[in-house]
């Protein structure tokens, strides 16, 4: 076996070895200055030639013994014929050092360590190919890389679409931690993801829900176009100042906010639907002793039925409310647009487009409040939101600060805005349809801009998103059974709090983890408002 002859110093170090491709070198130490010098001609004479290896000062030359008849090699040189490990890097450099395979760090091309270490749709795996073994950074391929964690990813994100499904809400609360705690996804690939899923299975309840009738009101559609008209504007501009303010937060302010904000969701999502499911037993069970039917209101003659798009009806509901699905699809194409056109952070264009962008939606609002007014004023009805005056202008209100929840705590609106309505007064199964109607805006607006900007990985988003695709059909189509079936509206409501419970102790764990690091390595924690400069 050849051996390598190494006369060399490692710098700051006087006892040490190094193990390269294989071969051991033998360093010696030496007290003398660090000078440059042309290599010495003779085979064997260290060499004075400086270069960073490893985050170290080497010196000297490597040499295979199979080599006497080639040119000697520097470091650099050995270090780029074992690829580009080792190599010399600064920030500006990386790539045409390191490649993506490697990560600069301490001034040298070094193996990564933790998947965040790689860019976006890496991934930190030991190598298989020469040098095998190495940690590099590697393209993520869902199907070659397929292991018991996407398994156990894929059928809980099938069970929390199902559920999501029930509630008309997106689940993006329970898809990103999922996906950064099984997967290892960094928050800029899981986020991205995320929305896919989310505006997958939007899109499902949606066409679902688009030509159903209210269930007290069969003249008017399940989905309440006034409430989306009125109060989307406001859910918009809520997202916007929240997200810029969870760029300037420290993690435990967001942490505490998110656990204090979810579990006042909780326990009024729970107090609304235990109240719902007793008055319902209630009213099944006088049925029952008027010889109405069974206790427990179950019709066994129901069977389960595959939902289907109604476009005929949704026509229908189309012509009676032009004006507000107009200012619906206007404020969406106006806020798609702008997003689009982002100036760059922190610049006087960004300032004056993010205040454009705040007097477009208060504009859209008023256009919304003229519209409900030109209407022949109708009384108050159970289980819709009613607009007077006052409601005209707090309903918005409360949808920005839902927003500003939403963006902040970076669960998006859907979660915050079902249960917010449900406090308002509006029945289960308009509840249901609304909110996934809101999803559907919101996520729509967001997947289309990572698509424009190629965060999304392919192989990820067909797959987990069929997944969300099947399982909210599945859902609607199971939650409609045992609707008519045990004529329970207060399944929905439960289903709210089942997702609202998940997202609390998902992101709860997450968020305290990333507290708990910060800590422990002595981040500053208070509030940088610079950071949204360097966003």
């Amino acid at each position: 076996m050849s051996q390598l002859f190494v006369m060399a110093l490692l710098w700051r170090t006087s006892d040490a070895a190094v193990v390269f491709g294989g071969k051991t070198g033998h360093l010696r130490h030496d007290q003398s200055p660090a000078t440059h010098e042309e290599p010495s001609s003779f085979f064997g004479v260290p060499q004075q030639i400086a270069t960073h290896l490893g985050g170290r000062q080497w010196w000297g030359f490597p040499h295979y013994d199979r080599d006497v008849n080639v040119a000697r090699r520097d470091w650099e040189q050995f270090a780029f014929a074992h690829g580009h490990y080792g190599k010399s890097c600064t920030r500006e450099t990386r790539y045409d050092q390191c490649t993506a395979a490697f990560v600069c760090k301490a001034g040298t091309c070094l193996e990564c360590q933790v998947n965040r270490d790689c860019d976006e749709k890496m991934k930190c795996i030991a190598s298989t190919i020469a040098p095998s073994g190495r940690m590099m950074c590697i393209p993520r391929d869902l199907a070659a890389q397929w292991n018991w964690r996407e398994v156990i990813c894929t059928v809980l994100i099938v069970i929390t679409a199902m559920l999501s499904a029930a509630a008309g809400m997106g689940g993006g609360g329970v898809y990103v931690p999922l996906l950064l705690l099984l997967l290892g996804l960094s928050t800029k690939e899981a986020v991205p993801l995320s929305q896919a899923m989310i505006v997958g299975g939007a899109v499902v309840n949606v066409l679902m829900f688009c030509g159903e009738r209210h269930p007290k009101f069969p003249n008017r559609p399940r989905i309440d176009y006034d409430v989306i008209m009125m109060m989307n504007p406001g859910l918009a501009a809520g997202v916007t100042i929240g997200v810029i303010c969870h760029l300037i937060s420290p993690q435990w302010i967001i942490v505490v906010t998110l656990v204090i904000t979810l579990v006042i969701t909780l326990q009024k999502s729970l107090i609304k639907g235990v109240g719902a499911w007793k008055k319902e037993s209630a009213a099944l069970e006088a049925q029952a002793a008027n010889g109405g039917g069974s206790n427990n209101g179950g019709s066994s003659n129901q069977s389960i039925q595959i939902k289907l798009a109604d476009f005929p009806a949704f026509k229908e509901f189309a012509l009676d409310n032009t004006k507000p699905m107009l200012l619906i699809g206007s404020c969406w194409a106006v806020f798609f647009v702008l997003n689009l056109v982002k100036a760059p952070q922190c610049s006087t264009m960004y300032w004056l487009q993010l205040l454009g962008m705040m007097m477009l939606c208060v504009v859209f609002t008023v256009a919304g409040s003229h519209v409900i007014r030109s209407r022949t004023p109708s009384d108050s009805s159970d289980g819709l939101l009613t607009w007077t005056p006052t409601t005209l202008v707090m309903y918005p209100l409360f949808a920005v600060v839902a927003g500003f929840l939403g963006g902040f705590l970076g669960i998006g609106g859907g979660i915050i805005m079902g249960p917010l309505l449900m406090e308002l007064g509006m029945i289960a199964e308009a509840n249901q349809a609304t909110t996934a109607m809101f999803v559907f805006l919101s996520s729509s607006l967001a997947t289309i801009q990572f698509v424009v900007l190629g965060k999304t990985m392919p192989q990820f988003v067909v797959w987990f998103t069929t997944w969300v695709v099947v399982s909210t059909f599945v859902g609607q189509t199971g939650i409609d059974y045992m609707l008519r079936k045990y004529k329970r509206s207060s399944l929905i409501i439960l289903s709210i709090a089942g997702v609202v419970a998940g997202s609390l102790l998902m992101m709860g764990m997450i968020g305290s983890y990333e507290v708990y690091n910060d800590y422990h390595r002595g981040a500053d924690m208070s509030i940088h408002p610079m950071h949204l400069c360097n966003a």
